[in-house]
């Protein structure tokens, strides 16, 4: 099965990071972040992850997708996401916006590995009210408030022997997101969140992103 990704998009991430942990092996590609015609001739518009089954049927959504992969492994795996984690997923968002947005781009990632992808981004996601210029100018205020977010996270979650306690897709979940804040090194990060994450992308081969 081939899946096609961006490196940075946390519903691609979570996606590989069931799969690796389920033993089920992925062809991953990564999309050009300027690349609108293989999305568009796969599902008619410009969206990851994709999931191209071996029957050639095409799959799309993190959670539609990752509930096929647990049914592929005849895992008894929960399916649902717990509201703790889809509270906790909503309050994430916002902060990582404003770590993420005006960074990602700039890292070592191969969908940006172009000045037309990197420009792609800049004019899909750069808004009137998302200056990355202004973003960047916040940062500190951007990292109080981010280490205080993983501070109340990491008291929220119950780790043992280093790994937090939680359903694969609750998992999945915190890790995609919380690699995204990695690019910002001026974050401070709570002892036990930053050993988890580092086990997991570790684990899995899926790099933080910094």
């Amino acid at each position: 099965m081939k899946l096609y990704i961006y490196e940075h998009c946390p519903f691609c991430s979570r996606v590989q990071y069931v799969a690796k942990s389920l033993g089920i092996k992925l062809e991953t590609v990564v999309l050009a972040y300027d690349d609108t015609q293989t999305p568009n001739t796969l599902i008619g518009k410009k969206m990851v992850p994709i999931l191209v089954k071996d029957d050639e049927q095409v799959m799309v959504e993190s959670d539609a997708i990752i509930a096929y992969l647990i049914e592929l492994a005849g895992s008894d795996e929960v399916r649902e996401v717990s509201q703790q984690a889809l509270g906790w997923q909503s309050r994430s968002f916002n902060s990582l916006l404003r770590i993420g947005y005006p960074r990602w781009y700039s890292l070592d990632l191969e969908e940006f590995s172009s000045e037309k992808a990197r420009q792609a981004w800049l004019d899909r996601k750069q808004t009137d009210t998302v200056n990355f210029t202004e973003l960047i100018e916040k940062t500190e205020e951007a990292v109080i408030d981010s280490n205080a977010f993983l501070q109340e996270t990491e008291a929220q979650l119950t780790f043992k022997v280093g790994y937090a306690q939680l359903s694969l897709v609750d998992q999945a979940i915190y890790f995609s997101l919380l690699r995204g804040y990695c690019c910002e090194p001026s974050i401070q990060w709570p002892v036990q969140l930053q050993t988890w994450l580092n086990k997991i992308s570790k684990d899995t081969s899926i790099p933080l992103l910094k």
